[in-house]
């Protein structure tokens, strides 16, 4: 059985004591044939990253759609129409983008895997000194960089993966890569978060709920509950990537700055363009 080891988190506190522990742990997992936890099965660097990104997509989107109308004077049921329509159909393409690039990036990964060994195999002289002049590149002595690419060259799968770090800049493939699952995660979260700032509109709908959702309360209720939702995904998004002291806050300002500024632009232009057309022009105006 592993046993579990934060490194990460040994860092975020710059905890020299800890981070030692952690790798003592992950020595004792790999000395029994355990993954190290940092590199296998860890949701914090495959579906939550696709679940913030793609959340963070989805509300400042509908955020933008729903200012921007506004700012036109449309009704309510045409902020709610439209912010759906393009709420679903916007997550559907991202959902698919995120799923075909992914793919595409697997494909091409291991049809470089393939072409790697396929010269290894035909060449593998050439591939040693190609890694040699790698590593004389890089400032080590041509004894030492013969010395650890010839014994490197012994074990062929060891010596595949790391030609495709150095020679191609790019990692060997992921046995357990889903795009379908990454397409369907970014696409779900897309929808969810992006439906925040509807939220408000959509109470106003219940019974008797107009006289407390008056169209500014609603607007200003949208705003809110959509700045709070963009700063706690920044935070997130932060303690996802980044591993400083107070990271968490300054992520979560910096989405919630970028998600006000797209709103106020949105809001700006349809302002604008309901002063250029007439009122009466305009379906669904008031």
């Amino acid at each position: 059985m592993s046993l579990c080891a934060d490194p990460r988190k040994a860092f975020t506190n710059r905890d020299v004591e800890a981070s030692k522990k952690a790798h003592e742990v992950r020595l004792h997992n790999l000395e029994h044939g355990e993954p190290l936890e940092e590199n296998h099965g860890n949701i914090a660097s495959t579906y939550l990253k696709s679940v913030v990104y793609g959340g963070l997509d989805g509300i400042i989107t509908t955020f933008a759609t729903v200012t921007s109308v506004a700012g036109a004077h449309f009704s309510s049921i045409v902020i709610i129409v439209l912010g759906i329509s393009h709420l679903l159909a916007d997550g559907l393409s991202m959902g698919f983008g995120d799923a075909l690039s992914t793919q595409a990036e697997i494909d091409y990964n291991k049809s470089e895997r393939k072409r790697e060994k396929w010269e290894m195999q035909n060449n593998m002289q050439g591939e040693i000194d190609e890694m040699i002049a790698i590593y004389l590149q890089k400032g080590i002595s041509k004894e030492d960089a013969q010395t650890m690419i010839n014994i490197l060259a012994k074990y062929p799968d060891a010596f595949l993966d790391h030609m495709m770090v150095e020679e191609l800049s790019l990692m060997p493939p992921d046995e357990d890569d889903n795009p379908v699952k990454d397409g369907a995660v970014t696409m779900a979260s897309f929808v969810i978060f992006g439906s925040v700032p509807l939220m408000p509109y959509l109470l106003a709908l219940l019974p008797g709920a107009h006289k407390v959702f008056t169209e500014e309360v609603t607007l200003w209720s949208a705003v809110v509950l959509t700045i709070v939702t963009l700063f706690a995904l920044g935070a997130l998004k932060s303690a996802i990537v980044e591993h400083g002291h107070n990271a968490w806050w300054r992520g979560g300002l910096q989405i919630a700055i970028n998600g006000t500024i797209a709103a106020v632009v949105g809001w700006a232009v349809g302002a604008g363009l309901s002063a250029i057309v007439p009122e009466a022009d305009i379906p669904g105006a008031g």
